[in-house]
């Protein structure tokens, strides 16, 4: 659930932080206050798009952070370990937005991106407008609804099926692609040819490097020359620094009897000898190095072959070895090209086997949970005072796809005698928000999310009808935390707990604020929502009723 959320510095928002709590909680203000802002600052920590237009005038940047307890399911650690991630029952979600519209997003501290988010969020808070309505009764989108609805039963099946159907696609495209490939004799001595070139040049990355280093030895060989001479000219010529080192030596050996001296004299001598064996060291490995003019072209032109190789078969030679290992298979399956083809085509009617197999599984627990699905939905409607409305859904086999080989659409009548038709080509505003009441009711008991955010999704609807849908959401608040954004005092009045959204106008500021009500300002707030502008007796007592008090 949402435990808190600090916004500072969002839009007209100057700074607030809210704890919320377990149950359903209402935000209510007057249009404009900045409820939506509310919904927009926690779509931030969503994953949602930032703008420098969210940024308050005049500040650097908008932060925005929440708060989540979470209980921690299979599906969530898979998700924190594949984000690198601590799985935790506390999760601490905050987004820094720049005035230039850049944004930073950091998940328990540690800097992270708004693609983890967009994993991550999902199994901890479900935001639901009127927008996410029309999206949710999309055709395509029905199959997830029934699948969300049918969820443990389709989990034991799917992922093997989608595991087996996209290897079913990758030798799909392998078969399609070897038939239309060309696979002429020209193209055989193309390949051919190729691999001839590459086979000419049969060393690793470690030999090349190693050719490159004598190669650059063996171009600088003169000017080393000249080096070594004048180094062995100043080190041990007459006048040289081993010569003269050695008489400096032999000069204070004879105060070496003294004790203040012996230890100098140790030191003296030792780096006498020492440098002795280094300058040895240098021109003996330089004596070991010699001119050779036919090594020296051979380095030349196996370089030159091999940087021909990399310009065209790739950077290294380990990528070139991967290219020579494509050519050998691309000609033995020209060389074997009808062999080649008919092994493809059994593979491929094996793994259409198991993929359609699997399909028909998925297709029989879809068939058996849709007509469940009818009868919680035709229930709910009823709660909700739709009950003339009828409710199908239509399942049929079709071609396979990454869900399956179902095709599942919604249907619906609303009224007495009306044909059915799909559900986003059939009801009102205020029924749409009934019927996605009632899918969200049903759904929403097999699924882990524990927050559930509906923003003005009452809207279009008055009355007893307005009631029952706050009763809805009050039933879902029995194992969901619930916030929902309100105008309505029917349901504003069933709320455990109530916030009032307020803005405020200082010389030339807007800010917006947010505080929990007590009792009697639930009262009040109430019975402004039922009278308007002024706060009648007659409201007051009304929204008594309405609060039972």
């Amino acid at each position: 659930m949402l435990k808190s959320l600090y916004v500072s510095s969002f839009v007209i928002i100057d700074k607030i932080k809210v704890d919320f709590y377990e149950g359903m909680s209402v935000l209510t203000g007057e249009t404009g206050a900045g409820k939506s802002m509310i919904i927009d600052a926690i779509g931030q920590l969503c994953g949602n798009r930032s703008s420098a237009s969210y940024v308050k005038k005049g500040s650097k940047e908008a932060v925005i952070e929440g708060i989540f307890d979470v209980d921690i399911t299979p599906q969530l650690e898979k998700i924190c370990e594949e984000l690198h991630i601590d799985c935790d029952n506390e999760f601490v979600i905050t987004k820094h937005i720049q005035s230039n519209g850049k944004s930073q997003v950091k998940i328990n501290y540690h800097s992270s991106t708004h693609g983890a988010l967009k994993l991550l969020m999902p199994f901890l808070i479900d935001i639901h407008s009127q927008f996410e309505t029309q999206k949710l009764f999309e055709e395509k989108n029905h199959i997830h609804l029934l699948d969300e609805y049918a969820k443990e039963a389709i989990q034991e099946i799917l992922p093997d099926y989608q595991e087996q159907f996209s290897q079913y696609r990758h030798i799909k495209n392998q078969l399609e692609k070897t038939i239309q490939e060309d696979m002429s004799d020209e193209q055989l001595d193309y390949l051919n040819s190729q691999l001839k070139e590459i086979d000419e040049v049969p060393y690793n990355d470690d030999e090349i490097d190693s050719f490159e280093e004598e190669l650059k030895i063996l171009q600088n060989y003169e000017k080393m020359n000249e080096k070594i001479q004048n180094f062995d000219q100043l080190m041990n010529h007459n006048q040289g620094i081993l010569p003269k080192l050695k008489e400096a030596v032999y000069e204070i050996q004879s105060l070496s009897q003294y004790h203040e001296f012996e230890k100098s004299y140790e030191n003296m001598n030792n780096i006498y000898y020492n440098l002795m064996d280094v300058t040895e060291d240098i021109l003996n490995t330089y004596h070991s190095f010699q001119f050779d003019e036919y090594r020296f072209n051979e380095l030349q032109d196996i370089l030159f072959k091999v940087n021909r190789l990399k310009r065209k078969y790739g950077f290294t030679m380990e990528s070139i070895q991967e290219y020579r290992e494509e050519l050998i298979n691309k000609i033995s399956i020209i060389e074997n090209r009808e062999e080649y083809i008919q092994e493809l085509q059994k593979q491929l009617n094996d793994q259409q086997k198991k993929v359609d197999q699997l399909a028909d599984q998925l297709h029989h627990i879809r068939q058996t949970y849709a007509e469940k699905f009818e009868k919680d939905i035709q229930k709910e409607l009823k709660d909700l005072y739709l009950d003339k409305a009828i409710f199908k859904v239509q399942i049929t086999k079709t071609k396979r796809h990454v869900l399956g080989a179902s095709d599942i659409r919604f249907f619906v009548a609303i009224n007495q005698g009306q044909d059915l038709s799909l559900l986003n080509e059939t009801a009102s505003g205020g029924e749409i928000s009934r019927i996605m009441l009632a899918i969200k009711t049903i759904i929403l008991k097999y699924n882990d999310i524990d927050t559930i955010i509906f923003d003005e999704i009452d809207t279009g609807v008055s009355g007893k009808v307005a009631t029952r849908i706050g009763e809805k959401m009050k039933q879902i608040a029995d194992y969901k935390q619930v916030i929902c954004i309100t105008h309505l005092p029917q349901v504003a009045a069933l709320a455990h707990h109530h916030y009032c959204i307020e803005k405020k106008s200082h010389h030339d500021d807007t800010v917006t604020s947010i505080r929990l009500l007590n009792d009697q300002e639930k009262i009040n707030e109430i019975a402004k929502m039922l009278s308007g502008e002024k706060t009648t007796q007659e409201a007051i007592e009304n929204a008594k009723k309405l609060l039972n008090v």
